[in-house]
């Protein structure tokens, strides 16, 4: 956005009479100018820009100062004069504190002449000039310096002039009083952004019956806005950037029969298609059902509820945005609908939306469940100019108007050339040629001299655009010769472009050039159009580049001029097409600038587009189609691989799309359309759909296969997608078999250091773990993480990746203190590269916290994911999996702190979220419910815990399937439950049913395949073979101690119930010697306060007591307890079986 400056001068004359109304009237006006909100300006000099009652010679150095700086800073400049002003002859003078009456140029201030001395002897332009005088006779300065700036600059300058008076006296202040207020409240009836002197010259000659204001310019530019309109508009389209293109678009509109006939269409049909030629008036006519002002009483207030006018760069977000922001404003309840979708949609399914369902359609959606529908009131939309949307938006927008058009409380109201693709079940409307009547009151509303209007008519041939156009030109040069026909249009394009001096002046023609290579429409960001302009030769300053838009009036259209977000572009589509047949080549030459003013300003990056930036979101949507209209089709793939959005679902119909277009040009065989087709099976992985995105890259290879080869990289990348996605499937073993047979080929034709092959040894090592064998696991991390420090770096995001891998499986192999070690080492390496907000340094402080509470500290975890939520609230959001898995993390080791009461009820709360955020079949939903049944058996309601596993195995059997892990083990819970219930025999029964599953499925070295014959003995020993159990429990120790090793905490507890079962058989004294060698290799792994080490601790007092050293036995309690209620507090179960313990010793 150019600066703008303001300097206000207010000053009594000693010579003349007080003005009551000052200071006060120049200090409300600097007051509201510079207001943010308002007139968003600064000072035009180094101090303060308010000047009161300065001397003559302070007054001339301010003008001067302030118009060399906004000249040097290419600003826009105002200059506002509030007091006395006199005629002298055919000049104009203003008064300030020591001026003499009758004034000259050395008493008084002639602003005229020192404007345009400054103007010439400054370095730089100033960005426009707006000059407000309050004063006696000001329209003599108005006028005079208009004459004046106009012919001694050469028109060089564009400038407005607003005075308070004609040619006499100005009364008491009215005009400034009533300036400000204009501008603090805004005006009501102005459905533009910003107010602009033609806006507030009719309403202050309104408060100020007395005066005459006059508004005199040259050029009057947008960009000489002078606040933003702060009223309350009616209109929901108010005081966006589509105010002024509606106002533009229903210029003098005259109403039809046709007006009329849409709107009883509308009222009675979902959708109407109001179809018609170039120039028949479609979006003059969307306009006007948006604004009903405009349409002169035929259509009723309210009656659209929100409008998007399209062009080639409307990208889906863009257009929710430019709907969404309306039907906040003119749709009850859809702000809450809004907020309803988002926190009740699961977190998966957002995933799988795009832009236009995630903001647009769901909550419309949803606003119709949250009232009856027959109380709901109808919403209509109007989409205007289906005909121009780019190819990559095509698909989501017309899928969005599709399921829109179901919804039996909208109505769509869409416009489109003939053979434009229609929203189903649309009913058309054609629109026809304008009666000749229709053009007469048209012409005769824009002041079209009378003597030319049947020439118009006669021309124009019942076309709004050739009947506009001609107006405009004739609003020119009302002598200027009119073509016939069919070359009206033609003509007058090139009579107004030779008016702008086009033919002669290379500057302009660069502009035009590039504004007809970017396409019709407001759609082309101002900076980008200044840095082609550039490589073009041509301006390259906003300054200069606005003076050229400035020429083009009537052929050029602006949307938020003198903002941030300014863009320009041609009028209409025909133009364009004029432009481009005129000079072919310069447009050819345009659009390659354009490229290469898009990698200046907007390099792609290493992430998603920033769809918020004007420029970034040009080029994710325009740059494709210039490389294509340039034939570089591979430089088009590429900006479609490297411009993406960060809604995945986006991208993926953005491909789809322009699979046509890259088939159609080189074939179904060509390895550009596999690049596209890849992509494709790539996001509808993304979008959730692993199924799907595994049959097409299996239907992808062969083709690869026969026309690239088996060991082109292409091919190689397919295979190693393939196991992924197989992994995604939930089938792990048969995508590590995929990977392991694919490494030595990847090695073979790529080489070991190759970074696909290093993906390929990651994803073999990961899902060794998966399928059961961490310590492999732990083995291929640590063999990999050498060559990723000598070819990706230490620092890499894959390098960091694999050390936490590391710490995972080192954890995951029974060494929780090393894994420990190894992610506390690691946090600070990824904090800073990575930083603390990001997602993998998030997930490794989870980790920390868990390996804190496997080493023995479950208040500690608990603190560390307590203190870790709501950054994860902050940064993922509360909904994130991520954050609800801490969630779940926290009800865990409360439970494991002694609170199984309050682990039972955090997880219950949790369910909810889970199921109305991820779903009711989501795989972390039911991981919830079955912790939920785990923390009710362990508060003492065995059945209940039973009837919850009841409930949750078939869920797990339809969603996951019979094999998977997950409902595996929900198997062995319920065998477990059974068992706790009573029946222990056929707890037994299940447990071995289930082990020759799990051998089976996972393998007979898997974790829970171990954990199950674990169950088998501790039930064969509680249904009474107690020296069967013990033969059961030594035989598993062996593998326990090969698979994950001695040092394991499973091997560890498998050791403590050998020494269980020994004592039952009656050994007592055996089994004390191996608990108590037990309890020192216990606090070596594990630490002298894990909770398991305690409950060692309470056997081998209990087996001294046993073996008759009962005083040996209360120490050993007593010198417990306090351990104990440290540890896992005075409340916790066993802290009271050591107290009843040391009462009843103490007693005996």
């Amino acid at each position: 956005m150019s600066e703008r400056r303001i300097l206000v001068i207010g000053s009594q004359c000693q010579a003349l009479s007080q003005l009551g109304f000052l200071p006060q009237a120049a200090q409300e006006l600097y007051r509201v100018m510079i207001d943010p909100e308002r007139g968003a300006c600064v000072s035009a000099l180094e101090g303060e820009g308010l000047l009161i009652d300065p001397t003559v010679r302070d007054t001339k150095d301010a003008i001067k100062k302030a118009y060399r700086r906004a000249a040097k800073d290419e600003a826009t400049l105002f200059i506002a004069y509030i007091g006395h002003g006199e005629r002298a002859d055919e000049d104009f003078y203003l008064l300030p504190q020591d001026a003499e009456n009758p004034p000259d140029s050395d008493t008084a201030v002639h602003l005229t002449n020192i404007i345009k001395e400054a103007h010439k002897k400054a370095v730089g332009q100033v960005d426009g000039l707006a000059v407000l005088v309050d004063a006696c006779y000001s329209g003599q300065a108005g006028f005079g310096a208009a004459q004046s700036w106009v012919r001694g600059l050469g028109g060089t300058l564009r400038f407005e002039v607003l005075t308070a008076a004609a040619d006499r006296p100005a009364a008491d202040g009215c005009f400034s009083r009533s300036l400000v207020a204009l501008l603090r409240d805004g005006v009501a009836t102005e459905p533009s952004e910003h107010l602009h002197c033609v806006n507030l010259r009719p309403l202050i000659k309104k408060h100020c019956p007395n005066q005459e204001a006059q508004n005199p310019a040259y050029n009057p530019d947008a960009t000489l806005w002078l606040a933003k309109n702060a009223a309350s508009i009616r209109e929901p389209w108010a005081q966006t950037p589509l105010a002024d293109e509606i106002q533009r678009l229903t210029l003098a509109y005259q109403p039809t029969l046709a007006l009329d006939e849409i709107v009883t269409r509308s009222r009675a049909e979902r959708c109407v298609a109001v179809v018609g030629d170039a120039g028949t008036g479609k979006s003059a006519l969307a306009a006007a059902l948006a604004w009903p002002k405009a349409a002169q009483g035929a259509v009723p207030a309210g009656f659209v509820h929100a409008i998007a006018l399209l062009n080639e760069a409307t990208t889906p977000r863009e257009l929710a945005r430019t709907l969404t922001e309306q039907l906040v404003r003119s749709v009850p309840g859809f702000r809450e609908a809004q907020q309803a979708f988002m926190r009740d949609t699961p977190y998966d399914e957002q995933q799988k939306l795009d832009t236009l369902e995630k903001q647009l359609l769901g909550p419309l959606t949803w606003l119709g469940r949250l009232e009856q529908p027959s109380q709901v009131t109808a919403v209509r939309i109007v989409v205007d100019a289906l005909d121009r949307l780019a190819t990559g938006a095509r698909s989501s927008v017309m899928e969005t108007l599709n399921q829109l058009g179901k919804l039996a409380f909208v109505r769509l109201l869409v416009t489109a050339r003939p053979d434009t693709e229609l929203p189903p079940g649309a009913s058309s409307y054609s629109l026809a040629f304008a009666p000749d009547e229709k053009i007469h009151q048209y012409l005769e509303r824009r002041g079209t001299p009378p003597a030319r209007q049947g020439e118009v008519v006669q021309a124009a041939e019942g076309s709004w655009l050739v009947a506009r156009v001609l107006a405009d030109l004739l609003g020119e040069q009302p002598k200027a010769p009119i073509g016939a026909g069919g070359l009206a249009l033609g003509d007058a394009y090139e009579e107004m472009l030779s008016r702008c001096g086009a033919a002669d002046d290379e500057s302009l023609r660069r502009v035009l050039e590039i504004l007809a290579a970017a396409g019709a429409g407001p759609l082309l960001p101002l900076p980008l159009l200044c840095k082609t302009s550039e490589a073009l030769g041509g301006p390259a300053s906003p300054v200069f580049v606005r003076d050229q838009l400035v020429r083009l009036r009537g052929l050029a259209v602006r949307s938020a001029a003198g903002t941030e977000n300014e863009h320009a572009g041609l009028f209409h589509q025909t133009l364009v097409d004029y432009v481009a047949a005129r000079a072919p080549q310069e447009i050819i030459a345009a659009h390659k600038a354009l490229i290469v003013g898009i990698e200046a300003l907007a390099p792609p990056g290493a992430g998603p587009t920033d769809l918020n930036n004007a420029i970034q979101r040009y080029a994710f949507e325009r740059e494709a189609e210039h490389l294509w209209t340039l034939g570089e089709a591979d430089s088009a793939w590429a900006s479609l691989s490297a411009r993406t959005s960060p809604i995945p679902r986006d991208n993926l119909r953005r491909w789809r799309l322009w699979l046509m277009r890259v088939e159609a040009v080189v074939g179904s065989d060509h390895p550009v359309t596999f690049i596209v087709r890849n992509n494709i099976a790539h996001l509808t992985g993304e979008c959730g759909d692993p199924r799907e995105s595994l049959r097409l890259f299996e239907a992808l290879l062969p083709d690869q296969e026969r026309v690239l080869g088996p060991d082109h990289p292409d091919t190689l990348m397919t295979r190693s997608n393939i196991a992924y996605s197989t992994s995604m499937c939930g089938n792990v073993r048969q995508a590590l078999c995929l990977a392991e047979a694919l490494l030595p080929d990847q090695e073979r034709v790529s080489g070991p250091d190759y970074p696909g092959t290093l993906t390929i040894r990651n994803n073999i090592a990961h899902w060794t773990g998966d399928c059961g064998n961490p310590r492999e696991a732990l083995r291929l991390f640590q063999e990999l993480l050498p060559n990723q420090e000598r070819i990706l770096g230490a620092d890499h995001p894959d390098t960091l990746k694999t050390r936490s891998n590391i710490a995972l499986w080192t954890g995951n192999s029974g060494d929780a203190r090393e894994a420990l070690r190894l992610a506390e080492a690691l946090l600070t390496d990824e904090a800073r590269v990575l930083g603390l907000g990001h997602p993998n340094t998030l997930t490794l402080r989870n980790n920390i916290a868990h390996w804190t509470g496997d080493c023995g500290n479950p208040r500690e975890a608990l603190r560390l994911f307590q203190e870790l939520l709501p950054d994860q609230e902050r940064i993922l959001g509360a909904d994130h999996p991520d954050t609800l898995k801490t969630r779940s993390n926290i009800a865990l080791w409360t439970g494991n702190s002694g609170d199984t009461h309050e682990a039972l009820r955090l997880a219950e709360a949790l369910l909810n979220d889970e199921e109305r955020v991820l779903g009711l079949d989501h795989p972390n939903t039911l991981t919830i419910r079955s912790n939920i049944a785990l923390w009710t058996g362990e508060c003492g309601d065995s059945h209940e815990a039973l009837r919850l596993f009841e409930a949750l195995l078939p869920d797990q059997e339809r969603i996951l399937g019979a094999n998977h892990p997950d409902t595996l083990k929900t198997r062995s819970n319920m065998a477990y439950s059974i068992s706790l219930c009573g029946d222990a025999r056929e707890g037994l029964r299940l447990t071995e049913a289930l082990l020759p599953d799990l051998e089976r499925v996972l393998g007979s070295d898997h974790p829970l395949t171990l954990a199950t014959r674990n169950n088998i003995a501790l039930w064969t020993g509680e249904c009474g073979d107690s020296h069967e159990a013990l033969r059961l429990f030594e035989a598993l120790l062996v593998d326990q101690e090969r698979i994950v090793g001695p040092d394991h905490p499973d091997t560890l507890k498998i050791r403590g119930n050998v020494a269980h079962l020994i004592a039952r058989n009656g050994d007592a004294r055996e089994a004390l010697r191996l608990l108590q060698l037990l309890l020192a290799d216990h606090e070596r792994v594990l630490g002298p306060n894990h909770p398991a080490l305690l409950i060692i601790r309470i056997n081998i007092a209990y087996l001294t007591a046993e073996c008759g050293d009962a005083r040996e036995a209360l120490r050993l309690f007593q010198a417990l307890l306090p351990d104990q209620e440290r540890i896992l507090g005075p409340d916790h179960p066993n802290t009271l079986i050591i107290k009843e313990s040391i009462d009843h010793l103490t007693a005996s």
